[in-house]
């Protein structure tokens, strides 16, 4: 039968998860640098935090009416080169004002913040991979579009031209409102649109209150135009389409109400909304809090009992976990077929492509390799996907592998069977005990 001959090419391993964060790239918690483009910049200055993304704020407050010059674009350099070769994915926040004071401290022309934008972009070019998300438009306070003369729907389209004036197509664009990205993008584009230009969302104030301290209005969609924000339901709506292929996160803030919700209700709001990175230090009421809330399942599982924060910190982003893996001869020849089938348990989704690798491990240890045509930026969130692949030829422990394509970061698999060595971070997923066609 066609199951005893699979039995003997191969024996699976057994495929259960970790409950453990995986500090994978472009994701998870983030700490806080901010820079003032004005001084110049002392990488002693700044101390990284081990497996975190950084939220690297620039203040150009100096040059609110004059050219950023080439002098301080080389600062701008000096500050994401550092972030580059010490290998910390980046959120960039570049703004007039982290102090509270947009309208005061921001350009009185809006001709000056467009062309301070597109003096930016070259510059955000070269660090296109690094920099993972844009946050802003350079414009309000804190830099998170509010308080501001140059909010209108023209304006912000005129800035995200721009932004992407230098030639950046890969670093996502993250608007603070539902609202403006309704104004970059209208109903002909949505949803569609929003990934092709790379356009997303960040809340800084999660969890705040009924309008998320502003981020969603009081109109229902009904009487409400496109452009207008809209009530609490009706934006969280939008969001879960907007954020389906997106980036989205920020800061979460405790309840005005003081209200607590359920470890089920948190988790299903942020696996809704995609959640790929979180400040890991603001507001520290609202993360003691899901410090304090155990993950209470009927079914058991391996986040029974976990704390709420650390079942969050190990699903933002993507998180990929192998179901089973199994080898059938091939119909036609050519040697046995391999099929793995991935869950992606994760609230997000990979952003950035990756290039796995299957490795067999011989008797001898010696290792053969192939690198299968899998595009693990297909592995949605909520979803399993199986791939298929040929096997390398001969006997021994099988490993896959996968790593960022272009900095070659190994990113972590869920799995318990996941072993690190020379070869990087590896899954089994089982032993060829025979390759090659067996006779009838």
């Amino acid at each position: 039968m066609r199951t005893g001959r699979a039995s003997r090419l191969f024996q699976p391993a057994r495929f259960t998860e970790a409950a453990r964060r995986l500090p994978n790239p472009g994701q998870g918690w983030y700490q806080i640098c901010t820079y003032d483009l004005g001084a110049p910049f002392d990488p002693a200055g700044t101390f990284l935090e081990r497996d975190a993304m950084a939220l690297v704020r620039v203040d150009i407050g100096c040059c609110r009416n004059e050219a950023l010059g080439p002098g301080r674009l080389d600062n701008l350099r000096a500050i994401l080169r550092f972030f580059d070769e010490s290998g910390v994915d980046v959120i960039l926040r570049i703004a007039y004002d982290f102090e509270g004071r947009g309208l005061e401290r921001e350009p009185e022309l809006f001709s000056r913040v467009r062309e301070h934008m597109e003096e930016l972009a070259p510059v955000l070019r070269e660090f296109e991979d690094r920099i993972v998300i844009f946050q802003g438009l350079l414009v309000g306070s804190w830099g998170e579009m509010h308080q501001s003369r140059f909010l209108s729907a023209g304006r912000l389209r005129e800035l995200e031209a721009a932004f992407r004036s230098g030639g950046n197509r890969r670093t996502w664009l993250a608007v603070r409102r539902p609202a403006f990205l309704r104004m970059l993008a209208g109903p002909g584009e949505f949803p569609d649109g929003l990934f092709t230009r790379r356009l997303c969302l960040f809340n800084d104030a999660l969890g705040g209150s009924e309008t998320d301290m502003g981020t969603y209005g009081w109109k229902a969609r009904a009487s409400a135009s496109w452009e207008e924000p809209w009530v609490r339901a009706d934006e969280l709506e939008f969001m879960k389409k907007a954020c389906a292929f997106a980036p989205f996160g920020g800061e979460t803030v405790p309840p005005e109400d003081g209200r607590t919700p359920s470890w089920r209700e948190t988790a299903a709001l942020l696996g809704g909304l995609g959640l790929s990175y979180l400040n890991r230090q603001h507001d520290a009421r609202a993360l003691e809090r899901w410090r304090e809330t155990p993950c209470r399942m009927w079914r058991g599982g391996p986040w029974a009992g976990a704390s709420l924060y650390d079942y969050i910190g190990g699903h933002m982003g993507f998180r990929f976990l192998i179901r089973q893996a199994s080898v059938r001869p091939s119909e036609g020849g050519g040697g046995p077929v391999l099929s793995v089938e991935i869950e992606n348990t994760g609230f997000g989704n990979l952003l950035q492509e990756a290039r796995a690798e299957l490795l067999l491990r011989g008797g001898d240890g010696t290792l053969t390799r192939r690198e299968p045509d899998w595009d693990a930026r297909s592995w949605l969130r909520g979803s399993r996907t199986v791939c298929r692949t040929r096997v390398p030829p001969g006997a021994g422990a099988l490993y896959l592998s996968l790593r960022r394509k272009w900095d070659g970061r190994a990113i972590l698999f869920a799995n318990q069977t996941e072993e690190s060595g020379r070869e990087g971070p590896m899954v089994l997923l089982g032993t060829m005990l025979h390759t090659g066609e067996e006779p009838e």
